[in-house]
């Protein structure tokens, strides 16, 4: 599965996430419905890996980072332009990924428990 996941993703590899981007990735996810806090979650960890607050193998960076980029870019499988498909495609691949990766996740929440880490994303950059 990791190979199709790869081959995927690699359409979206050139691509670099700024904090702009980010930005972008947090007001897209408050449309995801079930899989927003997914999102929010890997936007997290991404951050945390990018400021060397957290430790995340290469792999798993690509894929989640690749995740975000997918999200915030227009023209996907289904555009965002046709608001609630575009949003299910976005949804669907959050939760994909969140399920394929939900150990690297449950061990970035229990690591953000443990060092009583304080939330990245601020709710209020959604409005």
């Amino acid at each position: 599965m990791d190979k199709i996941i790869f081959k995927f993703f690699n359409s979206f590899k050139g691509r670099k996430l700024n904090s702009h981007d980010l930005k972008l990735a947090i007001k897209k996810a408050m449309n995801l419905g079930a899989t927003t806090e997914d999102l929010l979650l890997i936007i997290n960890l991404i951050k945390d890996t990018k400021n060397k607050k957290y430790k995340l193998n290469k792999k798993c960076f690509f894929i989640l980072t690749t995740a975000i980029v997918y999200v915030i870019t227009p023209i996907d499988a289904v555009s965002d332009i046709i608001p609630v498909a575009g949003w299910v495609d976005d949804a669907t691949l959050i939760g994909y990924v969140a399920r394929s990766y939900a150990d690297v996740l449950r061990e970035y929440k229990e690591f953000c428990k443990n060092n009583t880490t304080k939330s990245n994303i601020d709710l209020s950059e959604t409005k």
